[in-house]
């Protein structure tokens, strides 16, 4: 005789819904808001949120954050995303307006955005800055929606400089902005093209250290590898940074020009950008 002949039946039948109940909830997330069910399903290669059977977005990846109130209106926040690289999740506002309708909202679908800071009266979206950036911060309300709520620029660390600069520290090009003494180099390198030069390091891995503490690193713009690659060298021991970007025309463009290159410097560029 097996042991599952000597397993009562109603044991089994016990067991088998507790297995299909696990599964199901491997598949469906249900989150009780506002007298119904909110719930996150995954479809083939997608999730699906949904309100009481509506669906209300879909994409690559949702999860739920948590439920806020802002001005007595509860407010569901959910984070989504679509995959890509080097793009945050962005956020998904889910309310019933005084008429009894759900309403949704989505901020920071086109690359993500920081998570909300919430106030009782706003909830208020800080948003990503890249160097030589600046941009507006929106708040919202669920009676009133976005209004501008000030403006924020791109700013390096205070106090540091090239002296307190240490290439070891740095895991993504990025960061060399960060630094002031850099980031001012870089202003006065780049002029208005500071910020799409950043943009283009935007997908990057770890820069490497040659032998001669020299630092490179080389990215991309998100969704846009091979469009617009950049390559940067900081030259540590001489307070240099160097630029190059591909664009459009069959030669990249160079900050400074490449005939002021050091020959050891222009070297390091990749023979594919």
């Amino acid at each position: 005789m097996s042991i599952l002949s000597r397993i009562p039946v109603l044991v089994l039948v016990a067991l088998l819904a507790a297995g299909a109940a696990r599964a199901e909830d491997e598949e469906v997330q249900r989150y009780s808001f506002q007298g119904g069910d909110l719930t996150i399903a995954r479809q083939d290669y997608e999730r699906v949120v949904a309100y009481e059977g509506r669906e209300l977005h879909r994409d690559y990846f949702i999860g739920f954050d948590r439920v806020v109130t802002v001005r007595g209106v509860e407010i569901a926040l959910l984070s989504a995303g679509n995959g890509g690289n080097a793009c945050g999740p962005y956020t998904i506002m889910v309310w019933k307006a005084e008429t009894g309708a759900l309403e949704t909202e989505i901020v920071g679908e086109e690359c993500g955005a920081p998570p909300p800071a919430v106030t009782d009266e706003r909830i208020y979206f800080m948003p990503y800055l890249r160097p030589g950036e600046q941009t507006t911060i929106r708040s919202w309300v669920p009676d009133g929606g976005f209004e501008t709520a000030g403006v924020l620029s791109y700013a390096p660390q205070q106090g540091s400089d090239w002296s307190s600069f240490d290439p070891a520290t740095v895991s993504h090009p990025i960061e060399l902005f960060r630094n002031a003494g850099l980031y001012e180099t870089a202003q006065a390198l780049l002029g208005d093209e500071l910020f799409s030069v950043a943009a283009g390091l935007g997908t990057a891995s770890e820069p490497e250290i040659t032998d001669g503490g020299v630092l490179t690193a080389r990215g991309c713009v998100p969704h846009a590898c091979g469009a617009q690659d950049t390559f940067v060298v900081v030259d540590v021991e001489n307070r240099a940074l160097y630029f190059a970007q591909q664009q459009a025309e069959p030669t990249p463009r160079f900050w400074p020009a490449r005939d002021q290159w050091p020959a050891a410097i222009a070297a390091l560029v990749p023979d594919d950008l």
